[in-house]
């Protein structure tokens, strides 16, 4: 009788078993509602299994739904699967369903097993809910489930990125406290919180301990953050010692380790230092990569030598084909810088032989260059040529070229590169036209200034109490009194206006 009453039940499983094996899911799920609605009896134990199947092929609704049935006929999952449940959830984020999960298994006296826990912390500091994780975290403890390293680095890891550096920290000290030995892992995610915000000397004085154990074998990721950040804060001493105990422990200096320290001397001006220290990259078969090549170029301008940083760029970079428009922009605003335009100009040129496209940063630098120099001329065509090639600087960029030309009586250029950023789609701003209105009231171009006055508002722009102290000011000046007190009437209440336009 008994055999005959279960035959039917695992004749239904053989076949649900065969079509999840041959992938046939779909089939699987309509033989299993068949089992359900039949007279079959089904247990718990076929729910907790075909809801695995369910997670495993990524159905979420439908191990939602299969849940909610079997709960009111008096089954449950099993510790296991509502691990495998919870964990599966938090690749789709579902934080409702979740919690429905741990609140019925608190119900049942089950706890979430630690790997579930930990996957569900770190969705939780992923998605910057350190509050909840921490909490979470807390429940975990109380129902006695002891958190592993791995556990502990996921917050510690989380409550870094959220700058709550105090209790980041206290994670660790229990963790250590615990008798639990920090990995690799966990001392990274210590070290680069720590040192991402400042804390330098307290990352150093947390895991020198486990350094110094010996025992656990440091990536050089955990080396250069270190060393990365001592030099930051200019401890060239500490980070200096560090190098050479990562070299004693097995762990040689890579490339990010030799541009650290690269960055440092330039920073500091310390070129012999640097020219060393890239004898020895060489010696070691590291060649600097291009970001190695322009923080040198950068340090050697920084130092006003843009000549020796030409050279580099030449003898070094091109012949490794690294000279990029990075390396052209830092030595061109160089020479700039120390009045030599002529050569930033020929720079400019040879970039366009050699291939580099000039970008706004190479723009921009010269058009200011020129504007200083008086030549305006050179800087309109410049800025014509950038246009041409599709580059657009921003209002800012426009706003002080227009300020420029206007404040050296350029005025119609400058109202002429004032519809360049209306042509161009950068909408200006009152900054922009207080500028240009600025520049008409002082060549005495009252009309204009009217029509910019009232344009401005046509596009949305209200005046400020600079565009009615400018206006003003120069219609009295033009002896336009009438005109004067009827822009006067249309002030905005609350702008004032001192004894410049009395």
């Amino acid at each position: 009788m008994y055999h005959a009453m279960g035959a039917p039940r695992l004749i239904y499983r053989a076949h649900i078993s065969r079509l999840v094996k041959t992938g046939l899911i779909d089939k699987a799920i309509n033989l299993f509602d068949q089992m359900t609605q039949s007279d079959c009896r089904v247990f718990g134990i076929d729910y907790n299994r075909f809801i695995g199947v369910l997670l495993r092929n990524s159905r979420f609704d439908l191990a939602e739904r299969y849940y909610f049935q079997m709960f009111p006929q008096g089954f449950s999952l099993t510790p296991f699967t509502y691990s495998r449940f919870i964990s599966a959830l938090c690749s789709v984020k579902n934080f409702n369903l979740i919690e429905i999960l741990i609140d019925d298994m608190d119900k049942l006296n089950y706890v979430p097993d630690i790997w579930a826990f930990s996957i569900y912390l770190n969705l939780l500091c992923r998605e910057k809910k350190i509050e909840l994780a921490l909490d979470v975290f807390h429940s975990m403890v109380k129902k006695g489930r002891d958190p592993d390293v791995v556990t502990y680095t996921i917050m510690i890891d989380g409550l870094c990125k959220a700058r709550n550096f105090d209790n980041a920290v206290g994670f660790w000290r229990e963790m250590v406290g615990k008798g639990l030995r920090p990995d690799n892992k966990a001392c990274c995610a210590l070290v680069v919180g720590l040192c991402e915000g400042g804390k330098v000397d307290l990352a150093y004085e947390l895991v020198v301990e486990v350094i110094k154990c010996g025992n656990i074998m440091f990536s050089t990721l955990l080396y250069n953050v270190l060393i990365s950040g001592f030099c930051r804060i200019r401890r060239i001493d500490k980070a200096q010692a560090i190098k050479l105990f990562m070299s004693k422990n097995g762990c040689e200096p890579d490339l990010v380790t030799y541009n650290v320290s690269l960055n440092y001397c330039y920073n500091e001006l310390m070129l012999e230092e640097a020219e060393k220290l890239v004898n020895k990259m060489e010696r070691s078969g590291i060649g600097p990569d291009i970001y190695g090549y322009n923080q040198m170029i950068k340090g050697l301008c920084n130092a006003n030598r843009p000549d020796k940083a030409y050279l580099l760029m030449k003898n070094k970079m091109e012949a490794n084909g690294l000279a990029d428009a990075v390396s052209y922009n830092t030595i061109i605003k160089s020479f700039c810088k120390v009045g030599h335009i002529g050569k930033a100009y020929k720079l400019f040129e040879e970039m366009g032989r050699k291939g580099i496209a000039p970008d706004v940063v190479t723009f921009t630098t010269l058009i200011k260059a020129f504007l200083n120099e008086g030549s305006s001329d050179i800087a309109k065509a410049l800025l014509d040529r950038m246009s041409g090639m599709g580059l657009l600087p921003d209002r800012i960029f426009y706003t002080t070229i227009i300020d420029h030309l206007c404040k050296t009586g350029k005025v119609e250029m400058a109202h002429s590169i004032f519809y360049d950023i209306l042509n161009h789609g950068v909408n200006p701003d009152v900054i922009s036209y207080n500028a240009l209105i600025n520049g008409f009231c002082k060549s005495n171009k009252v009309s204009e200034t009217i029509h910019l006055y009232e344009e401005m508002q046509t596009r949305g722009f209200s005046p400020d109490e600079i565009t009615f102290k400018l206006i003003i000011g120069g219609l009295i000046r033009e002896k336009k009194l009438s005109k004067a007190c009827k822009v006067w009437d249309q002030m905005m209440k609350g702008f004032t206006l001192d004894g410049a336009v009395s």
